[in-house]
């Protein structure tokens, strides 16, 4: 940036044909002084994000308005509604060209596979449509020092009384994971060996410990420690948390 070029401003993008959620998020905006922008002035990395349509980005019912004078910025925030039909698609662009923003949508109608599609599309907020602005409003207040987006795996309710492997996925954004239930708690760790790769959860646990079913490697499942060879290191232990009886990975920033 040239001396003398405006400082970029934060940005809240938003993509919804709610003109009383537009004018309550540029008011959530103005509290965190943050520029609410037009896509369709953006570089082409933003349109690109959009989906490169651009056919209502600068009227209301599109959501978004540009302020004169302030330097483009990726956006800090970028909210949506669900029932767009491009939505889905509209979130994982944003997710993969703004990996630090908070992304949150919003639903008008009940719809829990709509919901759960769109968190793991990428969004760190998926709500109804009357508790957006307050949920998003706190989000802003105390972002700072967040450990990162969450990723959902399941619900509570689908593992009650379960003990040992309760779930697993090759579908999450650090790559293979099992979550395990022991004396109470969920525990995730990597859902490969590294000696050779074998999927750990085809092997067998005992208490805390899984065995490697290819070559018998060993490995504390709460701490990702390595307890017998030949692997030479542990395996990758993820955070989790719960919340409204779901269980999430929480995905390291950076």
């Amino acid at each position: 940036m040239a001396a003398g070029d405006p400082v970029p401003m934060p940005v809240l993008v938003m993509l919804t044909g709610d003109l009383v959620i537009a004018r309550r998020l540029r008011q959530v905006a103005a509290e965190h002084e943050l520029t609410v922008a037009d896509i369709s002035d953006m570089a082409q990395d933003w349109q690109l994000a959009a989906g490169g349509d651009q056919s209502n980005a600068a009227s209301p019912s599109g959501g978004v308005a540009s302020q004169p004078g302030r330097a483009a910025s990726q956006p800090a925030v970028a909210v949506i509604d669900l029932l767009r039909p491009d939505a889905i698609d509209r979130v994982r662009a944003w997710r993969a060209s703004w990996p630090e923003a908070l992304i949150a949508a919003y639903l008008g109608v009940p719809d829990r596979d709509l919901w759960v599609r769109a968190q793991r599309a990428g969004c760190d907020l998926v709500l109804n449509r009357g508790a957006l602005v307050p949920r998003l409003r706190d989000r802003l207040s105390r972002r700072r020092g967040q450990p990162g987006r969450r990723f959902p795996l399941f619900d509570v309710a689908e593992v009650a009384g379960r003990l040992g492997l309760v779930f697993r996925t090759d579908d999450s954004p650090v790559g293979p994971v099992a979550v395990y239930q022991v004396a109470g708690g969920f525990h995730a760790i990597a859902d490969h060996c590294p000696h050779a790769g074998a999927v750990l959860s085809g092997g067998e646990v005992e208490s805390a410990v899984v065995t490697c079913p290819a070559h018998g490697s060993r490995f504390d499942i709460c701490t990702g420690e390595r307890l017998r060879g030949p692997a030479d290191t542990g395996v990758a232990r993820y955070r989790l948390s719960q919340d409204a009886g779901q269980v999430f990975l929480l995905i390291p920033s950076g």
